[in-house]
């Protein structure tokens, strides 16, 4: 075999085909080894996101106060997805009302979101997940809420249900576009779960039914300056 043979390096397929210089494969370790740092550093980050659903169904199980529980779900999405606002919107006749939130860019508490129009509304009445990647673009947004709120560049949004009825939405804020991606909208979809969780509870002495027909007299609705986004 001639010397040109031996030191060809890979081949069309990423096979070496001749000698690994020592330069070669010192680099080819150092990618293999930030490849397998990245998966670590992943997979802790995902753990960690795990745990603290975990910990969020937990806490919300002992809470004895249906507001309190939804609080700390919107609270927890915020801090999970890093987001820049968080809120729980609960279905009422033809319109929503925020009942939780957290966040400088989460519409206030008691602000009223109709139904028949932006994507608080879509999403509760597709009962889907909802995901704006840029609110510049997409002609579903209210763009004059977004500023409102405080420079809104994405959202995602997740149906809360109850035995097969959209009666409610958690939905997350950015200032950023494209903020949120895959890992985000599982995450959310998981907080949906507990929150859906947290009114169904309820429904032992009625309030779930409360909630899902009007607004309770916890929260006053009050006029918003926020038309739906």
């Amino acid at each position: 075999m001639s010397e040109s043979n031996l030191n060809r390096g890979p081949s069309s397929d990423g096979a070496f085909t001749g000698r690994l210089d020592q330069e070669t494969f010192r680099a080819l370790l150092f990618n293999s080894f930030l490849h397998q740092q990245n998966r670590l550093r992943i997979g802790r980050r995902e753990g960690e996101r795990l745990a603290a659903i975990a910990e969020t169904r937990c806490a919300v199980a002992e809470c004895g106060d249906l507001r309190a529980a939804l609080n700390l779900v919107a609270a927890r999405a915020l801090e999970i997805t890093g987001s820049t606002g968080a809120a729980i919107a609960i279905g009422a006749q033809e319109q929503m009302t925020c009942w939780a939130m957290s966040g400088p860019t989460a519409p206030p508490l008691g602000a009223p979101l109709p139904l028949d129009s932006g994507l608080s509304g879509e999403c509760l009445r597709s009962r889907r997940t909802l995901r704006c990647d840029d609110t510049e673009s997409d002609p579903r947004v209210n763009h004059e809420a977004c500023v409102r709120l405080g420079g809104v560049g994405s959202m995602l949004l997740v149906p809360l249900l109850r035995r097969h009825a959209a009666i409610g939405v958690l939905e997350v804020f950015s200032t950023r576009p494209r903020a949120f991606g895959d890992t985000e909208e599982h995450v959310l979809e998981l907080l949906a779960v507990i929150a859906s969780a947290a009114l169904a509870d309820s429904a032992g002495n009625e309030a779930a039914t409360r909630v899902s027909r009007s607004p309770a007299a916890s929260v006053r609705t009050v006029p918003s300056p926020y038309p739906a986004v």
